[in-house]
C-alpha cells in the first residue's frame, strides 16, 4: 500500500467563522491537508460533521448507525498530533461505510432483518485501511437489502433520498454514501459496486467515483456471508463467486484527487482474499500523452436521453481540445455485454442470502424474497457458459482498446429519477427501473477501471456523470482523464436546490 500523504493545499480554514456548511464543502484531500497541518483538530472536524449530520440526516436518511466510538478515535488522533507522532494521509477525516462492509463492534445489517443484530468482531480489510491512514469513522449508510436494488431502500431502514430534490433517488445500492457525501455529512464514502452500485449513485448525486479494477482490492468483510461462529475470523472471499469475480469495493468522493488518494490506501493483497492480486499502479499519471479516446451514446440496447449523450460528446469533444485523439464509436461485442452481465448473475443466484435465510424466509424483504424464493436454479454447465460469454466480450473490447485506451459513456439512460416510477420513456423506448444502468452492468462483466466524472446538468438542472473507462490496471490512467474532465466542468459543487446553509 501507498500511504503518501496529500499535497500542500491553501484551502481556508477557520472554525471559529466558519459553520458545518461551509467547511463540509471542502473535499477529502483539502481537510486532510487542513488537518496534517494543524490548521483544524480532529474533535473539530468530527464536531463539524455531526452538526451537519444532525441537520441534514432527518431529511436524508442517510446514515443509519452512527459510531459511538467516533469522538475517542477523534481525540486520539489529535493527542498523536499534539506529541508531534507520525500522522497518516487520511489523519482525522471523517468518512461513512457501506452497511454491507463489516465494521468492528458497530452493526451491519447489509439493510437486512436477517442480520438486524450482527455485530462484526472484525472489520473489513478496506475499512480497516482507511482507519490505519488515520481516518475517523462516522458511522455506517443505508443500502437496498443486500445491495441488489437501483434505489436505496430497505425493510429496516427505509428509503434515502437525494440532497438535489427529495423525491429522487440517491442511487442504489450506495445511496447512502452517496447522498452523505454530496450533502456534506461525511468527506468520503466507502462502498462496492456490483453492476453500478458506486457509479449511478455519484451520477445522482453530482460526485466523482471509482470502481477499481477488479481484484486489487480486498472484499474480505463483505456481505453477503454467512457470519462466523465468535472468535472466529471473517470468512475468504469465495473466488468462483460472479459477485467477487465482477464486483469490487469502491469509493466516492468530491474530487478526483481524493480518489487516488484513496486507491493507493487500499490497494492490496491481505492474505484471505484469494482473488486479491498484488500489482504495483505507481504514481499519479500527470500527463495525457500517449492517451487516446473513443466515445459512443450507449451500450447497444437501451437508448440513453439526448441531454445526458451531450454531457458524453461534450466530454469527448474537451479531451480532443487536450490533444486527445478522439474516436466515435462502441466497442464491437459491447452491446451483449449487459444480458452477459445479468445472465451470470441470475446463474449463480444469491447462495448465501440463501443460506442465511433458510427456515427464516420471512424475515427477507419482499421484493428480495420473491426473486430468490422465485429463482429456477442453475447448473455449472450454466454458469460456464455464461462466463465463456463473457470473456468473448472482453476479448472483443480488450482488441478495441489497444487503438483507443480510454472509453467514455454515459452511466445510466436518465438522471435521478422519482423510484415511484416502474419505467422511463426514452427516445420513444420504455425502460424498466431495473434497467437504467445497462451502461454500467456492460462494464462491470469487463472487470476493467472505471471512474464517474460529473459533466454538466441534465435539462432538469440535475447532475449528469460520464464513465470513463480505461485498461485492466490502468486505474491511474483513467483518474489522469477524470482529473482533465473534472478541471474542465468543475468539480462537484452542492445542489443549487437544496443548498448548504452558510455556503453561498
Amino acid at each position: 500500500m501507498n500511504n503518501t500523504a496529500p499535497p500542500p493545499t491553501e484551502a481556508p480554514m477557520d472554525r471559529t467563522s466558519m459553520d458545518s456548511g461551509q467547511l463540509t464543502r471542502l473535499s477529502m484531500t483539502e481537510w486532510a491537508n487542513a488537518l496534517r497541518e494543524g490548521r483544524l483538530t480532529a474533535t473539530e472536524c468530527l464536531e463539524l460533521h455531526l452538526e451537519r449530520i444532525a441537520r441534514e440526516n432527518p431529511r436524508l436518511n442517510a446514515i443509519v448507525t452512527l459510531n459511538p466510538l467516533a469522538a475517542e478515535e477523534a481525540a486520539a488522533a489529535d493527542r498523536t498530533a499534539a506529541l508531534g507522532g507520525p500522522l497518516g494521509p487520511l489523519h482525522g477525516v471523517p468518512f461513512t461505510v457501506k452497511d454491507t462492509l463489516a465494521t468492528q463492534g458497530l452493526r451491519t445489517t447489509a439493510g437486512s432483518p436477517l442480520l438486524a443484530d450482527y455485530v462484526p468482531e472484525q472489520s473489513a480489510t478496506a475499512v480497516r485501511r482507511l482507519q490505519e491512514a488515520g481516518a475517523v469513522l462516522l458511522g455506517k449508510t443505508n443500502c437496498s437489502e443486500f445491495a441488489v436494488e437501483t434505489h436505496t431502500s430497505n425493510p429496516l431502514f427505509g428509503a434515502t433520498w437525494n440532497p438535489w430534490d427529495e423525491r429522487l433517488t440517491s442511487g442504489g445500492s450506495t445511496g447512502g454514501d452517496s447522498a452523505a457525501v454530496a450533502s456534506g455529512m461525511s468527506a468520503f464514502g466507502l462502498g462496492t459496486d456490483f453492476g453500478g452500485s458506486i457509479r449511478w449513485p455519484a451520477h445522482c448525486t453530482g460526485l466523482a467515483s471509482l470502481r477499481p479494477t477488479v481484484g486489487i482490492v480486498p472484499e474480505t468483510g463483505l456481505l453477503p456471508y454467512v457470519p462466523p461462529a465468535a472468535g472466529e475470523s471473517l470468512p475468504a472471499p469465495n473466488s468462483m463467486s460472479a459477485l467477487h469475480r465482477l464486483g469490487t469495493v469502491g469509493w466516492l468522493a468530491r474530487s478526483v484527487d481524493d480518489l487516488g488518494l484513496l486507491l493507493g490506501i487500499l490497494t492490496g493483497t491481505d492474505g484471505v482474499d484469494p482473488s486479491t492480486v498484488p500489482v504495483p499502479l505507481g504514481g499519479p499519471v500527470n500527463s495525457l500523452a500517449g492517451i487516446s479516446c473513443a466515445w459512443f451514446e450507449d451500450e447497444g440496447t437501451h437508448p440513453v436521453r439526448d441531454d445526458l449523450v451531450a454531457a458524453v460528446q461534450s466530454a469527448a469533444q474537451a479531451l480532443k481540445a487536450l490533444g486527445v485523439p478522439t474516436t466515435h464509436g462502441r466497442p464491437p461485442g459491447l452491446e451483449r455485454a449487459a444480458a452477459a452481465f445479468v445472465a451470470l448473475r441470475t446463474a449463480e443466484g444469491m447462495p448465501e442470502v440463501v443460506e442465511l435465510a433458510a427456515g427464516r424466509e420471512e424475515g427477507l424483504g419482499s421484493n428480495l424474497r420473491g426473486s430468490l424464493l422465485g429463482a429456477a436454479p442453475s447448473t455449472v454447465t450454466d454458469y460456464r457458459k455464461a462466463a465463456a460469454e463473457r470473456d468473448a466480450i472482453r476479448a472483443q473490447v480488450l482488441g478495441f482498446m489497444e487503438q483507443h485506451n480510454i472509453l467514455l459513456l454515459p452511466v445510466a439512460s436518465v438522471p435521478a429519477s422519482d423510484p415511484r416510477f416502474s419505467s422511463f420513456n426514452v427516445s420513444g423506448k420504455d425502460i424498466p427501473w431495473t434497467e437504467l444502468g445497462s451502461c454500467c452492468r456492460a462494464i462491470s462483466i469487463l472487470g476493467f477501471p472505471v471512474a464517474v466524472v460529473p459533466c454538466g446538468l441534465s435539462d432538469e438542472g440535475l447532475p449528469v456523470g460520464v464513465q470513463v473507462v480505461g485498461r485492466p490496471y490502468r486505474d491511474r490512467e483513467v483518474l489522469a482523464v477524470a482529473a482533465a474532465l473534472e478541471r474542465e466542468f468543475g468539480r462537484f459543487s452542492p445542489s443549487p436546490f437544496n443548498s448548504l446553509p452558510g455556503a453561498d
